[in-house]
């Protein structure tokens, strides 16, 4: 079954977050994220943008509740960045996607697949996409090896 609390908001797939990866596989990385952010390891939670709360982030100022994005839909009432009329033109948007773009990941075209129904099917592309390809575990977009069994990743 798929877990629909993994669709980010702004179009990203949320199983592939190092935060949702530590915090869902590895204490090990819990620990190493903490020490980067100055955190406590509990504080390294997420379970997903459609599941976010109030634990934690107080000290982090960019991971769930307190992610730009996240801030600005709420605010809106909104429940994607596709939804608003400033979607085309907001800087917030497009420089986290310019971002995503450099490590192969397309925010508006995941949206346009969110937007027009094909949620199940989008979920299931990157849950095949995010996977080690020699464990077949989960992984993280932006580490270098797997986190389960060590495979290089990418340089």
């Amino acid at each position: 079954m798929l877990n629909k609390n993994l669709i980010g908001r702004c179009g990203l797939y949320c199983g592939t977050c190092r935060i949702y990866r530590a915090y869902m596989d590895s204490e090990k990385l819990q620990k190493e994220f903490a020490k980067e952010f100055k955190c406590s390891p509990e504080e390294v939670f997420c379970e997903g943008c459609q599941k976010l709360d109030d634990r934690g982030w107080d000290k982090e100022k960019y991971w769930g509740s307190n992610c730009k994005i996240v801030k600005c839909l709420n605010k809106k009432r909104l429940d994607f960045c596709y939804e608003c009329n400033e979607y085309d033109t907001c800087k917030k948007f497009d420089k986290f996607h310019s971002i995503c773009l450099k490590i192969g990941i397309n925010l508006r075209d995941n949206l346009v697949m969110i937007k027009n129904g094909n949620i199940d099917e989008w979920m299931e592309l990157e849950i095949e996409r995010w996977k080690c390809p020699n464990c077949g575990k989960p992984i993280s977009v932006d580490l270098k090896n797997c986190h389960w069994c060590g495979n290089k990743l990418r340089d």
